[in-house]
């Protein structure tokens, strides 16, 4: 009999899908946000001549995407755990969007990396 300071199931299931979604998530935003915080950088980097921060967005980027792949990697392992038989429709879209939030995060982690290869290569101002 559960208690009445015990966590309701409803609880548990919003913090799978959050940690599920977090997983689909964080792989194409962070290259977004690096696409875009990179543009607005570039001009800063060509007045100042260095490229460090240009690097520190990509390692900033690639730290969300890896806690991205440990969020989806945590629901993976809550719904492995989960005693539902393997018929359930709800454990069978939590191991999928699992499998994705992990694929996603090491796609776009390469992505990422891409991304980094012109900002080594080339000069901060090229006239």
């Amino acid at each position: 009999m559960p208690s009445s300071i015990s966590r309701p199931a409803s609880s548990d299931r919003a913090w799978l899908l959050a940690l599920l979604w977090s997983g689909l998530m964080a792989g194409p935003l962070a290259w977004a946000a690096l696409l875009e915080v990179n543009y607005v950088l570039s001009y800063v980097s060509c007045e100042l001549r260095t490229k460090w921060m240009l690097h520190a967005s990509t390692a900033v980027a690639l730290v969300l995407v890896a806690l991205g792949a440990a969020a989806a990697w945590r629901g993976w392992t809550a719904v492995s755990a989960d005693e539902a038989g393997p018929q359930d429709v709800r454990v069978a879209r939590a191991r999928n969007m699992a499998i994705g939030g992990l694929a996603l995060c090491a796609w776009f982690a390469l992505v990422i990396v891409a991304t980094e290869i012109p900002v080594m290569v080339l000069r901060p101002c090229t006239p």
